[in-house]
């Protein structure tokens, strides 16, 4: 493990955080692509500088310019301020490798958002841009176009803040701000909205950064950003309004008394951590927009696990959270292959002095010493182990839904020895493990 990323980054017991890519210019959302292919040189994912370029990771993790000078103006670095908007949204359309992006631009004396389309022959380098929607009034103060997602049923779904000038747009049915948005990949009008002569899907939001689906109930959930509290979690349903700007807390998952910067967030449910945290959320609590050192506000990433329906929050740990002198900070967040991906907008350096110094960082499973037994953490050897059954099993382990923690390394929680039903487990003759309490105190060597 890098020792110095290990100074200032601390993680949740059994993970480890590594250092994937750096040199970033205000690195905001990162997009996989779905099926990457294998050579070195091809794509395997894209992210957002916040002023107007986006950049391709290789198999390699080596960045290369994508598309450059998208905004139509300069920004000024201010932060908090006009300089937090410009370039933020982006998701891969699977079928094409089309990329989807939102911004903000000038017309005239103008500040608007617009979607746009992006094409490419090889995926490394843009060939050519459709706007998709555009001439929605905005500001260059956040509040803008923001997350981007493709759901289940193949359309487009669109993050719009309300523009923060006059916040009751929000509830207005004729106007698009403060509203998730519903759209054929051309930008048309999907018959079955809930209004089919309107792009509205569901209104009532104020600044709703990220977007992500969740499998298990084929939802989408977002984060939308208060003013100074109540900056939340939300599953968007069709035809829902979440009540801003009476409330932010209507219709909500979660909310935060304290204004966070909740920014982007995913679901662990493509097999990238063992299988105990399978379907909890990952949220990315941004905090301040230029906070230097540890904070209580923001600075972390934590993980929630839901209940089935979606409909509340069973459990909440902090997962990620930065310990270092400088402005980093998490933003951007999606799993990705063999763990969890964020980005560092500012990172190790002064972000207002226009370094180049944004990272792009993943957190993975530890690997086990070696010498040690590692018993693959999957749904069907979890079914099989009689951990969950153990006398020793204590309510710490049961929080932490720890079952094949007994081949995967000793568990944090405190124990009492009070019986074991190791020696009738299947796992223990079929990986070779011998000692009794393994299942509480750690893996087994044959």
């Amino acid at each position: 493990m890098d020792e110095e990323i290990n100074k200032i980054w601390w993680t949740f017991p059994r993970f480890k955080i590594e250092k994937m890519v750096t040199g970033l210019e205000l690195p905001v959302n990162l997009a996989f692509v779905p099926e990457a292919g294998d050579n070195p040189d091809d794509p395997l994912l894209y992210v957002t500088e916040l002023y107007g370029n986006i950049k391709v990771i290789t198999n390699d993790w080596k960045a290369h310019i994508y598309a450059e000078n998208l905004l139509n103006y300069e920004p000024n670095y201010e932060f908090p301020g006009t300089g937090e908007s410009g370039l933020t949204g982006i998701c891969v359309e699977p079928k094409s490798g089309d990329i989807f992006v939102s911004m903000i631009y000038e017309d005239n004396d103008d500040v608007k958002n617009k979607l746009v389309r992006l094409k490419s022959k090889d995926g490394l380098k843009m060939d050519s841009m459709e706007t998709i929607i555009e001439d929605i009034p905005s500001i260059k103060a956040a509040h803008q176009m923001q997350a981007i997602t493709i759901g289940f049923d193949g359309k487009l779904y669109v993050n719009l803040g309300e523009g923060m000038i006059n916040p009751e747009v929000a509830q207005d049915d004729n106007e698009l701000r403060g509203k998730v948005l519903r759209m054929n990949l051309d930008g048309s009008i999907p018959e079955d909205n809930p209004n089919p002569d309107s792009l509205i899907f569901a209104k009532g939001f104020r600044n709703p950064f990220g977007g992500r689906w969740r499998k298990s109930d084929k939802s989408l959930y977002i984060t939308d950003d208060g003013p100074a509290y109540d900056d939340r979690i939300a599953k968007v349903e069709a035809g829902k309004n979440y009540g801003w700007p009476k409330t932010m807390r209507q219709n909500s998952l979660f909310w935060s008394n304290l204004s966070q910067g909740i920014t982007a967030l995913d679901f662990m449910q493509n097999g990238e951590f063992p299988y105990e945290f399978e379907d909890e959320l990952f949220v990315a609590f941004f905090g301040g927009s230029y906070e230097t050192g540890p904070a209580i506000k923001g600075k972390k990433i934590v993980k929630m696990k839901l209940n089935e329906d979606g409909s509340a929050i069973k459990s909440f740990d902090i997962f990620v959270r930065y310990m270092g002198e400088h402005a980093a900070s998490p933003c951007g967040l999606a799993f990705g292959p063999g763990g969890l991906y964020f980005t560092d907008l500012h990172g190790e350096k002064n972000g207002q002095m226009r370094a180049a110094s944004g990272n792009i960082f993943r957190v993975s499973s530890v690997i086990k010493a070696e010498g040690e037994i590692i018993v693959p953490y999957t749904k069907e050897n979890a079914g099989r182990c009689l951990c969950p059954g153990c006398p020793t099993r204590n309510e710490c382990m049961a929080n932490r839904n720890q079952r094949l923690f007994c081949s995967q390394g000793k568990t944090e929680c405190e124990l009492e020895k009070r019986g074991c039903l190791c020696g009738e487990c299947p796992i223990q003759g079929e990986y070779g493990l011998t000692e009794f309490y393994y299942c509480a105190e750690g893996a087994a060597h044959k």
